[in-house]
């Protein structure tokens, strides 16, 4: 429970506790008749799909219904109701703001004294953060098989990328000054172009290796400053303001201080890159802790560090977002392999933690990438 966890009645009597119970329970509750229409809610389940009690009462359920939820398994649901009194199963509910979410749901039949069927009593429970988890744990799975065999690929390209380069120095070295412009010219854009290949192996070669975590206790403003010193210069350079807030003086994390810092470098290099396009042109990179119940999923005590950069680019895409942490997936053309933010993602699932992007509603901030670290 929270620190703000609420305090039950120190004398009532059962219904009023019972009552307390509904509605300070952590997860959504609802009463309905036998008609499956509303007759009350708890707060939780307001806050879970953003609907008032007034908007919710004297309606049907099915105002939740998703584009998942066909008239077939409806018909399932009321027929074990009719059987068993009872159900059980995944739903995907839609919320007030059209968003849809995964929900456990049990329903139980409510039966008076006498045994007549009153209406129901529905329980939901959120999934989507198990859901996300599950989906990350899967997605890593299939990333760490395509780690496997780039990393075998990257090796056999890396000796003709070196004997290339070899050759072009010592065509370069045999010829001196016998060379025309137009050769020189064709030499140089070879070895450019050898460069940029060298570049994405070892773009490759940084996503397929396995981490090796050496993670210490690091103070935050100590390791902002280190970081600010290799990002100012690149900020400057496309006239982007650079804020960093690093929290409290005493705020620190547990983390492999080497390998957080090649993800924050490529979030803020992105930010740099995206806020460049835009007419406010500004990038933050911020720390603080949170503690909540909310987080017990990625860590047992609820608290979790959060690392979060902010920039002033274009609003990303729902379509592009879905794609964000995908290997081999930019939308830079003509730069890199689209690998940094996979390497990542992978970097911080290592960490056990999260990596998500969301849009940001706090002027002149639009976009937002948080890492999420247990605490």
């Amino acid at each position: 429970m929270g620190n703000n966890s609420p305090k039950l009645p120190a004398t009532g009597s059962e219904e009023s506790i019972l009552t307390w119970a509904f509605e300070h329970a952590s997860d959504g509750m609802l009463v309905t008749d036998l008609r499956g229409v509303v007759t009350k809610i708890n707060t939780a389940f307001s806050k879970m799909f953003g609907y008032s009690p007034e908007e919710v009462v004297g309606r049907r359920t099915s105002m939740l219904r998703s584009r998942f939820s066909t008239q077939e398994f409806y018909e399932k649901m009321w027929r074990s109701l009719g059987t068993k009194g009872e159900w059980k199963g995944e739903i995907v509910n839609r919320r007030k703001d059209g968003k849809e979410i995964i929900c456990l749901l049990t329903i139980n039949s409510i039966i008076s004294n006498k045994g007549e069927k009153l209406g129901y009593f529905g329980l939901e429970i959120d999934l989507s953060d198990r859901k996300r988890l599950e989906d990350q744990v899967i997605q890593g799975e299939k990333l760490a098989n395509i780690g496997e065999s780039l990393a075998s690929l990257v090796h056999e390209l890396r000796n003709p990328i070196n004997g290339i380069s070899m050759n072009i120095f010592m065509l370069e070295s045999n010829a001196g000054g016998h060379l025309n412009d137009e050769e020189r010219e064709s030499i140089h854009l070879i070895g450019k172009e050898v460069k940029r290949l060298e570049s994405l192996v070892n773009d490759a070669l940084a996503y397929a290796r396995k981490f090796e975590l050496n993670a210490e206790r690091i103070i935050i403003r100590d390791y902002f400053t280190e970081l600010k010193e290799l990002l100012i210069y690149q900020a400057q350079d496309h006239a982007v303001d650079l804020v960093i807030d690093p929290g409290t003086e005493t705020l620190f994390g547990f983390f492999d201080p080497g390998l957080i810092k090649q993800v924050i470098l490529n979030l803020v290099q992105n930010g740099i890159d995206a806020a460049s396009t835009s007419d406010v042109r500004a990038v933050r990179l911020s720390a603080h802790l949170e503690d909540q119940d909310h987080w017990r999923y990625i860590s047992a005590s609820g608290r979790v560090l959060i690392l979060s950069v902010e920039n002033s680019g274009p609003r990303i895409t729902d379509e592009v977002r879905d794609q964000l942490f995908k290997p081999f997936f930019t939308t830079k053309k003509e730069k890199g392999l689209g690998l940094g933010l996979a390497t990542s993602g992978k970097i911080v699932r290592q960490h056990h933690g999260v990596i998500s992007h969301a849009h940001s509603e706090e002027s002149p901030y639009t976009t937002i990438f948080t890492v999420i670290l247990p605490k």
